[in-house]
């Protein structure tokens, strides 16, 4: 076969070309009404589906052609789906938020998905609506994205809803605003006024408000802000209308007349309300809150709610206005007091001394005052920032530290410490620290007040050397009252003053004049006693130098221009000041006190003062071992006369006791005698005798009997004396029982009765305690007598040392002062015909209980009975 001709294939490539477009165009065609099917399919069941939903659903193309749309989407927009397809689909959405939607849709193209999105749309009748928008990529059966699908809620009440409650929520802010500012202006109801005032104009948007209260008949403007109301009569005004009927007044232009409405138009007022206001004490409305408005229709149900509460607020000012006028007497009366304690209180505060440091809870300073800064030398500034232990004294800066620390939390504290000044000097102060708690009430600092200390500090250091000065020498006092000898107080008075005074050698001296010696009795040297020894005088001091009785010190031994041997003596031994101070006893100079120290100067005016005062007590004891030395003397020639004495009285005593017994013993038969022969004439011879003859036997009889009673008594008396004691224990109270026995016959037919109580048992004589307790208890039977119904106590007595018992009647009794005299031998207190006796009773029951080393005493009182204590020494003492 030939080959082909150019032109031949050619014609050949050209035909196969148009073949194979041919075949492309079919095949598009094709697709392309697959496509159309595929999409209608799609739209078909996307209107089956979106037909009776509540959202708008619209689809895309990634060409941005509608696609689809729902029935709610157009009913949303407005728009039908061929104006829809005419247009873009961000036409019809808010031109503010085109921007942000578009950048989510460019995302949602590529692939994305966009949820929630809420945005604004224009209606076609050019209303707005807001919507919630969720976006989803559109792919067909292989998963190639094809378009976009939406879903627009309409959510426009919602919002609308949520502005309107943002705007309560403003408005609520805003009057609890006013709320707290009227509160704290709540003490000037003026101002609360004025402040309400104001809120109401800016909170309704008036252009003026009036708040008119009532005086009388006729309301009164209390404050005004902005443009007034319309003049009118105020009986026909809208505030008067509202404070008469307590209801809400609201009137606009239009209801107005034509004249009215040309007086408002003059006033620049459209619209206007008026709000009863209540409070006081008055029953029902006291006034009216007017706002004036420019605009028409400008008072709404929001703006009556506002000024309901503003008129509250008025209303509880307006009573506080009333309950401060009914107080403002008392309050006056109360303002002028406490401006008087105000200005005292002021003065006091001007006059405080007090240091204040503020610091944190690391204990670094963050404030100090003027004072503070000046108590310690810095200038304010130059404290801050640093640690207070900065400024504490090393000894006291942990304790301090410790105060202020973070470890110690937030309490309280006070105490003293001690401070550095800049200078280095010490400073002294009372610390009182308290805690600073944040609003959390967490700790986060301290505060500290600082009161300067330092002088009383000082003066209490003083007041502790002068307490230990005081101690020593009440020591001394001591000592020299307890020491039995000069030399024992010398060196116990030495040895306290060391302690004092900073002294290596001291000596204490004695001067005799007459000899010319000096006697030391008293001396250390370091810790070694000088022993005493006699110091001529003439190697201290002159003797008329002596005399003087004055204080010597000289500082510096080695520059001293001359030296007494005594002295070069002394610096031979290294010492190089000597303070000597003399013992004067009324004014005579009885010896010196030296203090010698090895260094120049070392004794200053209170080492001088404390070795004075030292001087005084040691002249004292020199005083008092010549006195205590001359007393010895004395003290032995008395006590030698008093024993010649003693020894003659005992037995001056002896021989009169002894003539005392001898005559009564020698005076009894004679007696006996007369008394015999008396009797015998009476009983033999009474016939014989006349009547005058047996008158005078009798007396014989009788004073015979007597004298031998007075006889017995003086031999009783002697015998005590004499008698040697028999000691042993004796009970009491069967002795006592005993008595009581022989004593019955005494007291006759009448009523007697002895109360005897618990008693005790004695160490005693018994014959001689029979003697004494029979004499008082005779005296009580005795002394009873003229009582019908006659009593006596009989009880135990304790006395310290003594033992005995107590017999108490009730009885004719006696002179108190008189008591004395009972126990003393033939005294009697009572005369001899009211009752018998020789008065030698009570001598003997005295002088037996002496013997015992006890005691009688009485107590009584004319007519009410008498009370006698008898003891002996306890134990047999």
């Amino acid at each position: 076969m030939p080959p082909l001709a150019p032109v031949t294939l050619a014609a050949l490539a050209v035909a196969a070309l148009v073949l194979l477009l041919a075949w492309l165009a079919v095949r598009e065609r094709r697709r392309r009404r697959g496509a159309e099917r595929v999409a209608a399919e799609i739209g078909r069941r996307l209107r089956a589906i979106s037909g009776r939903m509540r959202e708008s659903v619209v689809a895309y193309d990634l060409q941005n052609r509608v696609l689809f749309v729902n029935p709610a989407f157009e009913t949303l927009t407005g728009f039908t789906p061929a104006e829809l397809h005419a247009g873009h689909f961000i036409d019809y959405v808010h031109p503010d938020d085109r921007t942000a939607v578009l950048a989510e849709w460019e995302s949602v193209k590529s692939g994305n998905s966009m949820l929630g999105q809420e945005y604004r749309i224009v209606t076609r009748d050019g209303r707005i609506r807001w919507v919630s928008g969720s976006w989803e990529p559109l792919r067909d059966e292989v998963g190639r994205q094809m378009g976009v699908l939406g879903a627009e809620l309409d959510i426009t009440e919602r919002r609308r809803g949520e502005e309107e409650l943002r705007r309560e929520a403003e408005l609520i802010e805003q009057l609890a605003m006013v709320q707290r500012t009227a509160a704290a202006a709540a003490l000037d109801p003026d101002a609360v006024l004025r402040v309400v005032s104001e809120q109401a104009r800016a909170l309704t948007g008036a252009t003026g408000v009036t708040l008119e209260l009532r005086s009388g008949d006729t309301l009164v403007p209390r404050v005004q802000l902005g443009a007034r109301a319309p003049r009118v009569d105020p009986r026909q005004s809208l505030a008067w209308l509202a404070t008469r009927t307590a209801m809400v007044q609201r009137l606009d232009d239009a209801n107005l007349s034509a004249a009215d409405r040309q007086a408002w138009a003059a006033a620049g007022a459209r619209s206007m309300i008026a709000l009863p206001v209540t409070g006081g004490d008055a029953v029902g409305p006291v006034g009216a809150l007017v706002a004036v408005s420019s605009e028409p229709d400008a008072f709404g149900d929001r703006e009556r709610r506002v000024l309901d509460v503003l008129g509250g607020m008025i209303g509880v000012a307006l009573s506080l206005a009333g309950a401060v006028g009914a107080r403002q007497v008392r309050l006056e009366e109360r303002t002028r007091a406490l401006q008087e304690s105000e200005a005292r209180f002021k003065q006091l505060v001007d006059a405080a001394q007090e240091g204040i440091w503020v610091l944190d809870d690391r204990g670094v300073t963050t404030y100090v005052n003027s004072r503070l800064a000046t108590m310690l030398g810095f200038e304010g500034g130059e404290m801050l920032g640093r640690a207070l232990g900065d400024f504490a004294d090393s000894g006291t800066r942990p304790e301090i530290q410790r105060r202020v620390g973070r470890d110690s939390g937030p309490r309280a504290t006070n105490g003293d410490v001690r401070l550095r000044r800049k200078d280095g000097a010490e400073l002294w102060a009372i610390m009182a620290t308290s805690p600073i708690i944040g609003r959390d009430g967490t700790w986060v600092g301290t505060v500290g007040m600082l009161t300067d200390i330092t002088e009383r500090k000082r003066a209490e250091e003083g007041l502790r050397h002068s307490a230990e000065r005081q101690r020593v020498l009440h020591e001394i006092d001591q000592a020299v009252l307890a020491a039995r000898t000069l030399g024992e107080v010398g060196r116990v008075a030495l040895s306290r003053l060391r302690r004092l005074v900073p002294c290596y050698r001291c000596s204490a001296l004695l001067f005799d004049f007459e000899r010319g010696e000096a006697h030391l009795f008293a001396g250390f040297v370091g810790s070694d006693a000088l022993t005493a020894a006699p110091i001529p005088l003439s190697d201290l001091s002159p003797p008329e130098t002596l005399r003087l009785g004055t204080v010597r010190y000289v500082a510096d031994l080695a520059a001293a221009a001359s030296r007494a041997p005594y002295l070069d003596q002394l610096v031979a031994d290294g010492i190089r000041s000597v303070l000597t101070v003399p013992l004067l006893v009324d004014g005579d100079v009885v010896g010196e006190l030296n203090l010698a120290a090895t260094t120049p100067d070392a004794f200053g005016p209170e080492h001088r003062d404390m070795a004075q005062e030292l001087a005084v007590p040691l002249a004292i004891a020199a005083q008092q071992a010549r006195l205590r030395g001359e007393l010895r003397q004395q003290t032995a020639e008395l006590e030698r006369r008093l024993a010649e004495r003693t020894a003659e009285l005992r037995g001056a005593t002896g021989e009169l006791d002894t003539l005392a017994y001898a005559i009564a013993h020698e005076l009894r038969a004679p007696l006996r005698q007369v008394s015999g022969f008396a009797q015998i004439l009476l009983d033999e011879h009474a016939a014989a005798l006349g009547c005058d003859a047996a008158h005078y036997a009798e007396r014989i009889r009788d004073g015979a009997a007597a004298l031998g009673e007075l006889l017995h008594g003086l031999a009783q008396l002697a015998r005590i004396g004499r008698q040697d004691l028999l000691r042993r224990p004796t009970a009491l109270g069967p002795l006592v029982e005993e008595i009581g026995r022989e004593l019955e016959p005494d007291a006759g037919a009448r009523d007697f009765r002895w109360q005897v109580g618990e008693l005790p048992v004695v160490i005693a004589d018994p014959a001689l305690l029979r003697v004494a307790i029979t004499e008082l208890m005779r005296n009580a039977v005795k002394f009873t007598a003229t009582r019908e119904h006659a009593v006596a106590r009989i009880f135990c007595v304790r006395e310290e040392e003594q033992i005995g018992l107590a017999i108490a009647d009730n009885g004719v009794g006696f002179d108190p002062a008189q008591a004395e005299r009972l126990f003393q031998p033939f005294q009697r207190l009572h005369r001899a015909d009211e009752f018998t006796g020789l008065g030698l009773g009570l001598a003997l029951a005295d002088r037996v209980a002496r013997r015992h080393g006890g005691e009688v005493r009485a107590e009584a009182e004319p007519g009410g009975g008498a009370t006698f204590v008898f003891t002996v020494a306890a134990a047999g003492r």
